[in-house]
Protein backbone atom coordinates (compact mmCIF):
# COMPACT_ATOMS: atom_id res chain seq x y z
CA UNK A 1 0.00 0.00 0.00
CA UNK A 2 3.09 2.47 1.12
CA UNK A 3 4.01 1.88 -2.81
CA UNK A 4 0.90 1.85 -4.39
CA UNK A 5 0.44 5.70 -2.04
CA UNK A 6 3.98 6.43 -3.54
CA UNK A 7 2.80 6.18 -7.53
CA UNK A 8 -0.29 8.40 -6.63
CA UNK A 9 1.80 10.93 -5.03
CA UNK A 10 4.11 10.36 -8.21
CA UNK A 11 1.19 10.87 -10.58
CA UNK A 12 0.25 14.13 -8.80
CA UNK A 13 3.45 16.04 -8.77
CA UNK A 14 3.85 14.95 -12.36
CA UNK A 15 0.59 16.45 -13.54
CA UNK A 16 0.23 19.24 -10.92
CA UNK A 17 -0.56 21.40 -13.39
CA UNK A 18 -3.42 19.86 -15.13
CA UNK A 19 -4.41 18.41 -12.06
CA UNK A 20 -4.61 21.39 -9.78
CA UNK A 21 -3.09 24.87 -10.81
CA UNK A 22 -5.29 24.90 -13.99
CA UNK A 23 -8.95 24.41 -11.91
CA UNK A 24 -7.05 27.44 -9.87
CA UNK A 25 -6.57 29.31 -12.60
CA UNK A 26 -9.74 29.19 -13.85
CA UNK A 27 -11.32 29.51 -10.10
CA UNK A 28 -9.46 32.92 -9.43
CA UNK A 29 -9.97 33.94 -13.40
CA UNK A 30 -14.03 33.40 -12.62
CA UNK A 31 -13.59 35.33 -9.06
CA UNK A 32 -11.96 38.54 -10.70
CA UNK A 33 -14.81 38.75 -13.47
CA UNK A 34 -17.31 38.07 -10.53
CA UNK A 35 -15.97 40.97 -8.50
CA UNK A 36 -14.95 43.51 -11.70
CA UNK A 37 -18.63 43.12 -12.76
CA UNK A 38 -19.72 43.94 -9.13
CA UNK A 39 -17.66 47.26 -9.30
CA UNK A 40 -18.43 48.71 -13.09
CA UNK A 41 -22.19 47.37 -13.20
CA UNK A 42 -23.39 50.85 -12.97
CA UNK A 43 -25.36 50.14 -16.21
CA UNK A 44 -25.88 46.53 -16.18
CA UNK A 45 -29.39 46.20 -15.32
CA UNK A 46 -32.16 47.07 -18.06
CA UNK A 47 -35.86 48.13 -17.10
CA UNK A 48 -38.28 48.96 -19.37
CA UNK A 49 -35.82 49.81 -21.71
CA UNK A 50 -33.73 52.33 -19.50
CA UNK A 51 -30.26 51.45 -18.05
CA UNK A 52 -30.44 51.81 -14.26
CA UNK A 53 -27.22 50.88 -11.99
CA UNK A 54 -26.75 47.37 -10.16
CA UNK A 55 -26.22 49.01 -6.94
CA UNK A 56 -29.62 50.91 -7.86
CA UNK A 57 -31.21 48.05 -8.55
CA UNK A 58 -30.14 45.67 -5.50
CA UNK A 59 -31.88 46.67 -2.62
CA UNK A 60 -35.30 45.87 -4.72
CA UNK A 61 -33.94 42.23 -6.20
CA UNK A 62 -33.15 41.47 -2.52
CA UNK A 63 -36.29 42.71 -1.22
CA UNK A 64 -38.02 40.18 -4.14
CA UNK A 65 -35.77 37.56 -3.61
CA UNK A 66 -36.50 37.49 0.77
CA UNK A 67 -40.69 37.39 -0.54
CA UNK A 68 -40.15 34.13 -2.61
CA UNK A 69 -41.16 30.62 -0.42
CA UNK A 70 -38.54 28.69 1.25
CA UNK A 71 -38.20 26.24 -1.56
CA UNK A 72 -37.88 28.75 -4.64
CA UNK A 73 -35.25 30.71 -2.82
CA UNK A 74 -33.55 27.20 -1.88
CA UNK A 75 -33.78 26.10 -5.52
CA UNK A 76 -32.29 29.27 -7.55
CA UNK A 77 -29.26 29.56 -5.05
CA UNK A 78 -28.60 25.79 -5.40
CA UNK A 79 -28.92 25.68 -9.11
CA UNK A 80 -26.40 28.66 -9.23
CA UNK A 81 -24.16 26.89 -6.78
CA UNK A 82 -24.12 23.99 -9.10
CA UNK A 83 -23.99 25.92 -13.04
CA UNK A 84 -20.88 27.73 -11.16
CA UNK A 85 -18.96 24.23 -11.84
CA UNK A 86 -20.44 23.24 -15.36
CA UNK A 87 -16.91 24.82 -17.21
CA UNK A 88 -14.93 23.27 -14.42
CA UNK A 89 -16.25 19.46 -15.27
CA UNK A 90 -15.85 20.22 -18.68
CA UNK A 91 -12.10 21.25 -18.24
CA UNK A 92 -11.68 17.88 -15.97
CA UNK A 93 -12.90 15.50 -18.59
CA UNK A 94 -10.65 16.98 -21.37
CA UNK A 95 -7.72 17.07 -18.69
CA UNK A 96 -8.37 13.12 -18.02
CA UNK A 97 -9.04 12.41 -21.80
CA UNK A 98 -5.15 13.85 -22.52
CA UNK A 99 -3.84 12.59 -19.34
CA UNK A 100 -4.78 9.04 -20.07
CA UNK A 101 -3.54 9.24 -23.59
CA UNK A 102 0.24 10.28 -22.69
CA UNK A 103 0.14 8.35 -19.15
CA UNK A 104 2.14 5.05 -20.82
CA UNK A 105 3.21 6.99 -24.10
CA UNK A 106 5.23 9.57 -22.17
CA UNK A 107 7.26 7.14 -20.12
CA UNK A 108 8.33 5.80 -23.14
CA UNK A 109 9.07 8.21 -25.43
CA UNK A 110 11.52 9.68 -22.95
CA UNK A 111 12.85 6.30 -21.84
CA UNK A 112 11.65 6.64 -18.09
CA UNK A 113 10.47 3.51 -18.42
CA UNK A 114 13.44 2.01 -18.17
CA UNK A 115 13.91 3.47 -14.59
CA UNK A 116 10.69 2.73 -13.42
CA UNK A 117 11.14 -1.31 -14.40
CA UNK A 118 14.26 -1.55 -12.65
CA UNK A 119 12.45 -0.63 -9.26
CA UNK A 120 10.15 -3.64 -7.72
CA UNK A 121 7.09 -2.54 -9.05
CA UNK A 122 5.16 -4.51 -11.12
CA UNK A 123 3.62 -3.44 -14.34
CA UNK A 124 0.37 -3.99 -12.68
CA UNK A 125 0.80 -1.70 -9.78
CA UNK A 126 2.13 1.38 -11.90
CA UNK A 127 -0.99 1.03 -14.23
CA UNK A 128 -3.34 0.96 -11.86
CA UNK A 129 -2.11 4.31 -10.17
CA UNK A 130 -2.86 6.15 -13.00
CA UNK A 131 -6.23 4.23 -13.63
CA UNK A 132 -6.92 5.53 -9.84
CA UNK A 133 -5.69 8.91 -10.58
CA UNK A 134 -8.27 9.55 -13.76
CA UNK A 135 -11.02 8.11 -12.08
CA UNK A 136 -10.09 9.33 -8.00
CA UNK A 137 -7.39 11.70 -7.82
CA UNK A 138 -8.39 14.12 -10.64
CA UNK A 139 -12.04 14.67 -9.78
CA UNK A 140 -10.86 14.91 -6.39
CA UNK A 141 -8.38 17.61 -7.51
CA UNK A 142 -11.11 19.48 -8.67
CA UNK A 143 -13.59 19.15 -6.48
CA UNK A 144 -11.29 21.33 -3.80
CA UNK A 145 -10.76 23.86 -6.08
CA UNK A 146 -14.84 23.56 -7.57
CA UNK A 147 -16.01 23.81 -3.62
CA UNK A 148 -13.55 26.37 -3.00
CA UNK A 149 -15.24 28.72 -5.85
CA UNK A 150 -18.93 27.46 -4.59
CA UNK A 151 -17.80 28.72 -0.92
CA UNK A 152 -16.32 32.33 -2.41
CA UNK A 153 -19.90 32.83 -4.70
CA UNK A 154 -21.69 32.31 -1.20
CA UNK A 155 -19.78 35.32 0.59
CA UNK A 156 -19.25 37.55 -2.22
CA UNK A 157 -23.03 37.23 -2.47
CA UNK A 158 -23.21 38.06 0.96
CA UNK A 159 -20.99 40.64 0.77
CA UNK A 160 -23.25 42.28 -1.99
CA UNK A 161 -26.04 41.43 -0.02
CA UNK A 162 -24.91 43.61 2.91
CA UNK A 163 -24.55 46.67 0.36
CA UNK A 164 -28.19 46.28 -0.11
CA UNK A 165 -29.19 46.17 3.34
CA UNK A 166 -29.67 42.68 4.03
CA UNK A 167 -27.70 40.78 6.41
CA UNK A 168 -27.64 37.59 3.42
CA UNK A 169 -28.18 34.74 6.01
CA UNK A 170 -31.15 33.88 3.80
CA UNK A 171 -28.55 32.88 0.90
CA UNK A 172 -26.66 30.17 3.55
CA UNK A 173 -29.71 28.81 4.94
CA UNK A 174 -31.09 28.61 1.15
CA UNK A 175 -27.55 26.85 -0.30
CA UNK A 176 -28.06 23.52 1.24
CA UNK A 177 -24.12 23.98 1.27
CA UNK A 178 -22.67 20.22 2.36
CA UNK A 179 -25.60 18.75 0.44
CA UNK A 180 -24.24 20.33 -2.67
CA UNK A 181 -20.83 19.80 -2.01
CA UNK A 182 -21.52 16.24 -1.35
CA UNK A 183 -23.51 15.90 -4.29
CA UNK A 184 -20.70 17.46 -6.19
CA UNK A 185 -18.12 15.53 -5.56
CA UNK A 186 -20.01 12.21 -5.57
CA UNK A 187 -21.11 13.43 -8.97
CA UNK A 188 -17.51 14.10 -10.26
CA UNK A 189 -16.41 10.45 -9.17
CA UNK A 190 -19.08 8.78 -10.60
CA UNK A 191 -18.59 10.65 -14.16
CA UNK A 192 -15.30 9.32 -14.31
CA UNK A 193 -16.49 5.88 -13.40
CA UNK A 194 -18.78 6.06 -16.29
CA UNK A 195 -16.25 6.79 -18.44
CA UNK A 196 -14.18 4.32 -17.21
CA UNK A 197 -14.51 2.57 -20.54
CA UNK A 198 -13.17 5.07 -22.46
CA UNK A 199 -9.91 6.00 -20.17
CA UNK A 200 -9.41 2.25 -20.37
CA UNK A 201 -8.92 2.47 -24.59
CA UNK A 202 -7.25 5.54 -24.32
CA UNK A 203 -4.93 3.68 -21.56
CA UNK A 204 -4.15 0.63 -24.33
CA UNK A 205 -3.42 3.29 -26.80
CA UNK A 206 -1.11 5.26 -24.98
CA UNK A 207 0.39 1.75 -24.13
CA UNK A 208 0.63 0.69 -27.77
CA UNK A 209 1.67 3.88 -30.01
CA UNK A 210 4.53 4.41 -31.68
CA UNK A 211 3.92 7.71 -31.90
CA UNK A 212 1.14 10.51 -32.04
CA UNK A 213 -0.80 8.26 -29.58
CA UNK A 214 -4.15 10.88 -30.25
CA UNK A 215 -4.67 9.37 -33.21
CA UNK A 216 -4.03 5.97 -31.84
CA UNK A 217 -6.41 6.67 -29.38
CA UNK A 218 -9.21 8.18 -32.14
CA UNK A 219 -8.39 6.75 -35.94
CA UNK A 220 -9.22 2.88 -34.86
CA UNK A 221 -12.95 4.40 -33.42
CA UNK A 222 -13.67 6.50 -36.70
CA UNK A 223 -12.45 3.58 -38.86
CA UNK A 224 -14.71 1.08 -37.16
CA UNK A 225 -17.79 3.35 -37.70
CA UNK A 226 -16.69 4.16 -41.03
CA UNK A 227 -16.51 0.39 -41.80
CA UNK A 228 -20.04 -0.35 -40.36
CA UNK A 229 -21.52 2.18 -41.91
CA UNK A 230 -19.95 0.46 -45.17
CA UNK A 231 -20.38 -3.28 -44.53
CA UNK A 232 -23.85 -2.86 -42.61
CA UNK A 233 -24.85 0.26 -43.10
CA UNK A 234 -26.17 0.91 -39.21
CA UNK A 235 -24.42 3.18 -37.16
CA UNK A 236 -24.87 0.84 -33.64
CA UNK A 237 -20.95 1.48 -32.46
CA UNK A 238 -20.84 5.48 -32.85
CA UNK A 239 -24.07 5.45 -31.53
CA UNK A 240 -23.09 3.48 -28.38
CA UNK A 241 -20.13 5.63 -28.01
CA UNK A 242 -22.22 9.02 -28.31
CA UNK A 243 -24.73 7.06 -25.87
CA UNK A 244 -21.82 7.34 -22.95
CA UNK A 245 -20.90 10.33 -23.50
CA UNK A 246 -24.55 12.20 -23.42
CA UNK A 247 -25.41 9.88 -20.15
CA UNK A 248 -22.24 11.24 -18.47
CA UNK A 249 -23.86 14.81 -19.55
CA UNK A 250 -27.04 13.63 -17.82
CA UNK A 251 -25.26 12.36 -14.61
CA UNK A 252 -23.52 15.89 -14.20
CA UNK A 253 -26.79 17.49 -14.87
CA UNK A 254 -28.56 15.69 -12.51
CA UNK A 255 -28.30 17.71 -9.73
CA UNK A 256 -29.91 20.84 -10.66
CA UNK A 257 -32.07 18.17 -12.54
CA UNK A 258 -33.34 17.04 -9.37
CA UNK A 259 -34.21 21.02 -8.23
CA UNK A 260 -36.37 21.36 -11.82
CA UNK A 261 -39.59 20.44 -12.07
CA UNK A 262 -40.10 17.12 -12.81
CA UNK A 263 -42.30 17.51 -15.99
CA UNK A 264 -39.68 19.69 -17.29
CA UNK A 265 -36.91 17.26 -16.84
CA UNK A 266 -38.31 13.82 -17.49
CA UNK A 267 -35.93 11.16 -18.65
CA UNK A 268 -33.10 14.28 -18.90
CA UNK A 269 -31.00 13.44 -15.84
CA UNK A 270 -29.96 10.14 -14.02
CA UNK A 271 -29.06 10.85 -10.16
CA UNK A 272 -25.51 10.12 -9.71
CA UNK A 273 -26.46 7.13 -6.99
CA UNK A 274 -28.94 5.58 -9.68
CA UNK A 275 -25.89 5.24 -12.26
CA UNK A 276 -24.62 2.36 -9.51
CA UNK A 277 -28.10 0.44 -10.42
CA UNK A 278 -27.72 0.24 -13.77
CA UNK A 279 -26.34 -2.64 -16.15
CA UNK A 280 -24.84 0.17 -18.52
CA UNK A 281 -22.49 0.98 -15.82
CA UNK A 282 -21.22 -2.81 -14.13
CA UNK A 283 -20.78 -3.52 -18.02
CA UNK A 284 -18.78 -0.38 -18.37
CA UNK A 285 -16.63 -1.04 -15.79
CA UNK A 286 -15.80 -4.95 -16.83
CA UNK A 287 -15.01 -3.51 -20.71
CA UNK A 288 -12.68 -1.36 -18.83
CA UNK A 289 -11.24 -3.68 -17.05
CA UNK A 290 -10.38 -5.65 -20.29
CA UNK A 291 -8.76 -2.04 -21.92
CA UNK A 292 -6.40 -1.87 -18.70
CA UNK A 293 -5.67 -5.54 -18.44
CA UNK A 294 -4.53 -5.21 -22.27
CA UNK A 295 -2.33 -1.99 -21.32
CA UNK A 296 -0.88 -3.92 -18.73
CA UNK A 297 0.28 -6.73 -20.91
CA UNK A 298 1.90 -3.89 -23.79
CA UNK A 299 3.13 -2.21 -20.91
CA UNK A 300 5.57 -5.43 -20.04
CA UNK A 301 6.66 -5.96 -23.81
CA UNK A 302 7.40 -1.69 -24.79
CA UNK A 303 9.84 -0.28 -23.13
CA UNK A 304 10.23 2.78 -25.89
CA UNK A 305 8.20 4.57 -28.65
Amino acid sequence: MNTFKALIKREYWENQGSMFYSPVIMALFFAGITILLAITGDSLVIENGHHSGFWEHLPRALDQFENLNEQDRSRGVQIGLYASSAVFVLVMLIISFFYCLSSLYDERKDRSILFWKSLPISDTTTVLSKVVSVCILVPLCYFVVIGAFQLFLLVFSTIVAWFGGNSGMSIWGSSNLFGVLFNTLFSLITVSLWLAPVWGWLMLASSYAKKVAFLWGVLPVLMVTIAEGWIFRSSYFIEMVAERFAKAGLILGSNIGQLVSENEMDGLSIMWYEAYGTSAFWIGLMVAAGFIAASIYVRRSRDEA
